[in-house]
């Protein structure tokens, strides 16, 4: 039963994404989902869809779980290096996406383009109909907290699927539990657990099931250098009652922190063999152009796969080729084709199968990348058809609704070279914000003087610094001398 409503589940998971991450067998991942149409919105949520049910049966698969910590697929991490500061008050988001013309997806959001609901209807002899419907609820800080899945049936919507959020007060997410509807009650189905250290980044992942109790499933353990990026990923998988090793990855990057390899081992008879590599190449502007997989063969690095990409000017993504390695030759197997409009969001998106020497329209999976880059739609048809509308917040109209002092993360963030750094005041304060590097030398230091009630801005600018994490704190002392707030948060610069 619990597998019927799980691939129901996945047939129309329509959940939104800082997704990030594209799963690291590309061909599998795309075989699930060829399975039905289907679309996923907000890499963030995306990354738990994608965590939760290929980490269970395709455990190679790079952990997508990691959202506070640097990005490590280069797929997904490069669109972020744009110039991006047209985003510090305004954003697109998408307002219906129609897939194949049978399956469309209609968003509504608050004045601050934060996702509330989304309705998923088909298409029935010329008429929409509607199947699922999600609501999305988020804590006094913005963080996503609740995630309700309902589903059409007898002309009323019914609990279907719901998974639930807690963080920390760093807004790091402790807990991901799922719970599936049945027999008019909700059921443990799975549940994640994360740890962090104190600068933020992910330590553990542990995966458990429920069956007779919450039952181990995997565990991933991550270390990182001293400039937050992620040097290796540990994945291990409970046997008698005690955690054996399974995978591992290990990375290296270059001086921009661009990936640039990523090994996967086996452990096998005590000791760990070399089974995938991943090596990256870039362009001088930091577009990821291609994308190799070699296997090991008698300890020998044979090629596998090839990923290939092509830009515009404007380093929109045009396409996206696939090839596998056959006969000492590269064949093609699929394309990705995107069209854009003006502002970078990605408005259409084709798939394409290379059969009889040419390119054949088909079903798969595309990324439809939008808000130049930072966030992008993952969708499974042959045709996509995306439409957006601008959100333009006003935080000047929060200022009579300041009640506490409040440092917000900047945005956007990852960032490049610009983002906003707002902070709200209960009380006319005197306020500095002071950025600096992890080895707390001061970068940039404002001297916001005296402030009245309400919500204020700061823009920064790193121009001219190295990629990598940077803190930024806030003092403010009221003016009567008797409130005092200090808070620290970390952002990271990407070039």
């Amino acid at each position: 039963m619990r597998a019927f409503i799980f691939l129901g589940i996945l047939f129309f998971c329509l959940i939104t994404i800082t997704t990030y991450g594209q799963n690291f067998l590309p061909e599998q991942t795309i075989e699930n989902f060829n399975k039905d149409k289907g679309l996923m919105i907000n890499p963030e949520a995306d990354m738990l869809l994608r965590e939760k049910t290929m980490s269970r049966d395709l455990p190679w698969q790079v952990s997508a779980g990691q959202r506070q910590n640097p990005t490590i697929d280069p797929r997904v991490n490069n669109r972020k290096k744009k110039d991006i500061s047209k985003l510090n008050d305004t954003k697109y988001v998408p307002v219906t996406a129609m897939v194949d013309d049978s399956i469309r997806f209609s968003y509504t959001y608050d004045n601050n383009g934060v996702r509330l609901t989304e309705l998923d209807e088909t298409r029935t002899n010329n008429a929409w109909g509607n199947y699922l419907k999600y609501t999305y609820t988020y804590d006094n800080n913005g963080n996503w907290i609740r995630y309700l899945a309902e589903i059409w049936k007898n002309n009323a919507w019914v609990n279907y699927w719901r998974s639930t959020f807690t963080y920390d007060n760093n807004g790091n997410n402790l807990t991901y539990l799922e719970e599936i509807w049945g027999d008019n009650t909700w059921e443990n189905y799975w549940r994640y657990t994360y740890t962090y250290d104190n600068n933020g980044f992910r330590l553990t992942y542990l995966s458990e099931e429920w069956g007779n109790g919450w039952e181990n499933y995997w565990r991933h353990t991550y270390t990182y250098d001293n400039n937050g990026n992620q040097l290796t990923e540990l994945i291990e998988t409970p046997m008698n009652s005690a955690w054996v090793y399974y995978l591992r990855y290990t990375y290296t990057y270059d001086h921009n922190r661009n990936l640039l390899t990523r090994l996967l081992g086996n452990w096998v008879n005590n000791a760990w063999l070399s089974n995938l590599r991943d090596t990256y190449t870039y362009d001088n502007s930091g577009n990821l152009l291609a994308e190799l997989t070699e296997r090991c063969i008698n300890n020998t690095w044979v090629n596998y796969w090839r990923y290939t990409y092509t830009y515009d000017n404007n380093r929109n993504q045009l396409n996206c080729i696939y090839e596998t390695w056959s006969n000492d030759t590269w064949t093609n197997i699929k394309k990705n084709s995107y069209s854009y409009d003006n502002y970078g969001n990605a408005i259409k998106g084709e798939y394409f199968q290379w059969i009889d020497n040419s390119w054949v329209a088909a079903q798969g999976g595309m990324q439809l990348f939008y808000n130049f880059g930072i966030d992008y739609i993952f969708a499974v048809g042959t045709n996509v058809d995306v439409t957006y509308k601008l959100m333009i917040t006003d935080i000047m109209d929060d200022k009579l609704d300041a009640k506490t002092y409040s440092l917000s993360q900047n945005y956007p963030n990852p960032f490049n070279p610009t983002t906003v750094i707002q902070y709200t005041l209960p009380y006319e304060s005197n306020v500095s914000v002071t950025v600096y590097n992890t080895l707390g030398q001061v970068v940039k230091a404002f001297n916001e003087g005296t402030k009245q009630t309400g919500s204020y801005n700061v823009n920064f600018n790193g121009e001219g610094l190295s990629s990598g994490i940077y803190l930024y704190n806030i003092n403010a002392v009221s003016v009567n001398g008797k409130q005092n707030f200090q808070a620290t948060k970390k952002m990271i610069l990407i070039k």
